[in-house]
């Protein structure tokens, strides 16, 4: 589990499911993460299924508390991405969220902790092409612009964090 100054990152659980799948389910929640595009609830619980199931090989993927309501606010990842052979970070929230900072906080968490407890060098962040938000947030963690890379027909900008 890691803290930042508002919220609680900790390990996914399925009672976190219905929350999740709530946040989802929100109008452009998914409009720039192309593989969860259009999907359903079904889809949703097997995506989380399954993040449950690596987790339990090398955690990865966090439920996001907010300390103050103690409502679930979303979703973050420090994993690897095979077709790059890279560490990357990612956030998902509830469009509640949104606009409010968390995102730089609680990436900024997990960039410390990959750095200081996972021994994570570089770490990437991946960006589809056209969310200009999170390129900014990219840039305000100190990710710079790597390369483009096609991954499933989507154009995906890689950042990268050296020590």
């Amino acid at each position: 589990m890691l803290t930042t100054k508002r919220a609680i990152i900790r390990p996914l659980e399925e009672n976190d499911f219905n929350a999740l799948i709530e946040m989802y389910l929100e109008p452009d929640s998914n409009k720039f993460i192309a593989p969860l595009r259009d999907k359903n609830e079904n889809f949703y619980a097997t995506f989380l299924k399954n993040k449950i199931k690596n987790n339990q090989t090398k955690l990865g993927f966090w439920t996001v508390v907010e300390t103050s309501s103690n409502e679930i606010m979303g979703t973050v990842n420090l994993n690897y991405f095979e077709p790059l052979a890279i560490h990357h970070i990612g956030c998902h929230l509830k469009r509640s969220y949104w606009n409010l900072g968390f995102a730089t906080e609680l990436l900024n968490a997990l960039i410390e902790y990959g750095k200081n407890q996972e021994g994570y060098s570089p770490i990437h962040g991946l960006v589809e092409s056209g969310n200009f938000a999170s390129k900014k947030l990219m840039e305000k963690l100190g990710l710079n612009y790597l390369k483009t890379e096609w991954i499933n027909d989507s154009e995906i900008l890689v950042f990268q964090l050296r020590n």
